[in-house]
């Protein structure tokens, strides 16, 4: 009695057809919530282990389509960065925080990871470059830097937040909680009932004008 050959095994890797462009892409068109390397790799019609030999966890996998999501959108850009620290702070800001909102569900994976992505921070030694030649102090820039990019994140999260279905959580449970509380915190209500759009462009605006006036203080 013939035997039945056995089926040829997927191979690993670049063997089974897979590469990091083939995977972002089938990854990219996946929910978030629900992505899985198992449902990954079912997606791309391979073994996990074939998944495996190019990202090692999902973590991992998630910090590698925010990069690609973030190169593409922050790298496409034309950014414009003008004459001065201040223009470059203001469009390095602003490219940004429209990168990460246009990434949307993956801004909170996104991490410089790798030395091949430092082509991300262009836009970053220009604001450097500039700073350190107005006479600040390395100390100085490296900490203003920090701070413009924890605005820029957290506006960006935000802003995120603020685009679901009945507003931003946090200022609707404080609505709410001041309704319960008749007759006390009159200032916070009376801003709460102002309904104040604190997270468009204004907002972002207002964020860095007060950043580079506290900055334009400092010695140099």
């Amino acid at each position: 009695m013939a035997t039945r050959p056995e089926p040829p095994r997927r191979g690993r890797g670049s063997r089974a057809g897979l590469d990091l462009d083939r995977i972002i892409a089938a990854a990219h068109g996946m929910d978030p919530e629900t992505l899985t390397m198992q449902s990954l790799a079912d997606a791309l019609g391979v073994d996990r282990k074939a998944l495996n030999h190019h990202v090692t966890d999902r973590q991992s996998l998630f910090e590698l389509l925010a990069l690609d999501a973030f190169r593409r959108r922050f790298g496409d850009a034309e950014v414009t960065l003008g004459t001065t620290w201040q223009d470059a702070c203001r469009a390095y800001a602003h490219g940004m925080v429209e990168s990460l909102l246009d990434i949307g569900a993956w801004s909170e994976h996104f991490r410089f990871t790798s030395q091949r992505d430092l082509t991300l921070v262009g836009p970053a030694e220009a604001v450097a470059e500039r700073m350190l030649a107005a006479g600040y102090e390395p100390v100085t820039v490296s900490r203003s830097m920090h701070l413009l990019a924890t605005i820029c994140t957290g506006f960006a999260r935000d802003a995120l937040n603020g685009r679901r279905t009945g507003g931003h959580p946090q200022i609707e449970e404080l609505r709410r909680a001041l309704d319960d509380a008749r007759g006390e915190y009159d200032a916070l209500r009376r801003l709460v009932d102002a309904r104040v759009d604190n997270f468009g462009h204004e907002q972002l605006d207002f964020d860095l004008d007060a950043f580079i006036t506290a900055i334009e203080r400092l010695p140099h």
